[in-house]
């Protein structure tokens, strides 16, 4: 062997031996977790991690996951919304290191934008999914779809056909809840009528209890709600009203679940913050993340004694159709105006879905009385 083919053959080992490192940088840097001891993400709750309903349920579910995945999490909660303190919050969990930060509520997505234009080039998660700022990782549960079965189960157990909705304030995702429950309970009762009120915030206790008090005026038999707490069942339960339980069972003074609550919306939030917290240890964010009940993440449950075995098996029916691939918006769907929103043998798409800002036919909305709790 020459001089020229040893020069030729060191200059290939060392170039091979250059590209194998690069790839293990690459490697090491786009799997988080073997560069660190313990990954870890923030967490902003609007809420006490005590609070029954929205931010209880996002606790659990984030701890169930950071458990699966070996992440550790470093939580501020009770950040009043609309305030300087959600801004706060967000940068001492930036400042600490922490690249990835799940903020509970949309409306913390104005002060991630000011993040990013201050320069931290923190990820957030937002449960938003319509158009975010920069780097809002939007995700979100398919609540609607929950929703749709409650509807078929207030449809079949009202009276008065009259049943009440509590709702927050006019934004999409409210909307595609009231419309699955309308669409529900509508197909398991035509004469139903969804009577509802919004109160312009998520957790009003005031407000709350005085658009329940309002819709027990109109003489709805059945009370549903999409509020953080637990207000609306304390109304109806202290009235002697059935009411559908939203994300947790409501218990009464803490004892025991009501009779009077007919069932439970459940989230599980566990499903989607385990995939997110495993795309981030890869490094591979996805860019929204909107679960349902193909992968368990919502569902009705927690039956009341007084839901019998028929109701119940409708039901399961309609689960099952769900969890086939069947649609809540398909077929012909007229709004509350009578047009024409979706046409027979025809599905609403995810982009539909996500700006929705209609209402279905069935659906009438009254302003609340001004009743002191």
């Amino acid at each position: 062997m020459n001089r020229t083919e040893r020069v030729l053959i060191a200059a290939a080992l060392l170039l091979f031996l250059g590209i194998f490192g690069l790839l293990l940088s690459l490697y090491r840097v786009d799997d988080k977790a073997a560069s660190a001891e313990q990954p870890s993400v923030g967490v902003v709750l609007h809420g006490g991690i005590d609070d029954a309903g929205w931010n209880r349920q996002h606790y659990v579910g984030i701890q169930k996951a950071a458990d699966i995945t070996g992440i550790k999490v470093y939580i501020v909660d009770g950040v009043t919304l609309n305030t300087s303190k959600g801004l706060e919050a967000l940068r001492q969990l930036s400042q600490q290191g922490r690249d990835f930060v799940i903020a509970s509520s949309a409306s913390f997505d104005n002060e991630a934008h000011k993040m990013w234009e201050e320069g931290f080039h923190t990820y957030f998660a937002i449960p938003k999914l319509e158009e975010q700022a920069e780097g809002c990782v939007p995700y979100l549960l398919r609540l609607y779809q929950a929703e749709y079965l409650a509807g078929i189960l207030a449809g079949l157990q009202t009276s008065s056909h009259r049943i009440g909705y509590v709702a927050p304030m006019p934004k999409p995702e409210i909307c595609r809840s009231i419309n699955a429950f309308a669409i529900g309970a509508r197909e398991a009762n035509p004469q139903a009528e969804i009577c509802a009120v919004f109160v312009g915030a998520w957790d009003d206790p005031r407000q709350e209890w005085n658009a329940a008090a309002r819709l027990r005026d109109l003489g709805v038999d059945i009370l549903n709600s999409h509020q953080d707490g637990m207000t609306v069942q304390r109304y109806a339960d202290a009235h002697g009203m059935e009411y559908i339980s939203y994300l947790e069972p409501y218990l009464p003074n803490g004892k025991r679940r009501s009779e009077r609550s007919l069932a439970t919306v459940l989230c599980h939030w566990d499903a989607v913050y385990e995939t997110m917290f495993k795309d981030y240890l890869r490094g591979k964010l996805q860019k929204r993340y909107w679960m349902g009940m193909d992968v368990d993440a919502v569902d009705l449950g927690e039956f009341s004694p007084r839901v019998n075995a028929g109701v119940q098996a409708a039901i399961h029916r309609a689960k099952a159709r769900i969890k086939g691939g069947s649609s809540i918006f398909s077929g012909e769907i007229r709004d509350n105006q009578g047009r024409l929103r979706c046409r027979e043998g025809e599905n609403l798409s995810d982009a539909a879905l996500i700006h929705m800002d209609w209402y279905v036919e069935g659906v009438r909305f009254y302003e609340a009385a001004v009743v002191a709790p």
